[in-house]
């Protein structure tokens, strides 16, 4: 098996517009995106992580296959939990989340189109 390396492509323009945007949106949605943020978060970051080979050649990158059904489905179970242990069962809920996003995660190479999700 090839030795892969990850770097993450982000930069500080990238990060603090989706900052911005995810604070507006929890002051518009009286602080419910907060449910559905730690999705798009990480979905964010892998989007924007690239595959390097062992000669550190950019190779292709991570793509997390997660759409807005998908999400729905695990915040609205998470948070009806997380309401009735007063707030607890968001820590657990912050683990679930990221094995959700690693398990709809996969490697594609550079001349495939990035898929568009919403």
């Amino acid at each position: 098996m090839k030795p892969y390396t990850f770097k993450s492509e982000l930069t500080f323009t990238d990060i603090l517009a989706h900052g911005i945007i995810w604070i507006l949106l929890t002051l518009v949605t009286f602080g419910l995106a907060i449910f559905v943020f730690p999705y798009y978060l990480q979905r964010f970051i892998i989007s924007r992580t690239a595959v390097y080979d062992e000669a550190g050649r950019r190779c292709g990158r991570l793509v997390c296959a997660m759409d807005f059904p998908m999400i729905l489905g695990s915040v609205l179970i998470w948070t009806v939990i997380s309401i009735i242990t007063f707030g607890i069962g968001y820590y657990l809920f912050l683990y679930r989340m990221q094995c959700l996003c690693m398990n709809h995660t996969r490697i594609v190479d550079l001349a495939q189109p990035i898929p568009r999700l919403p």
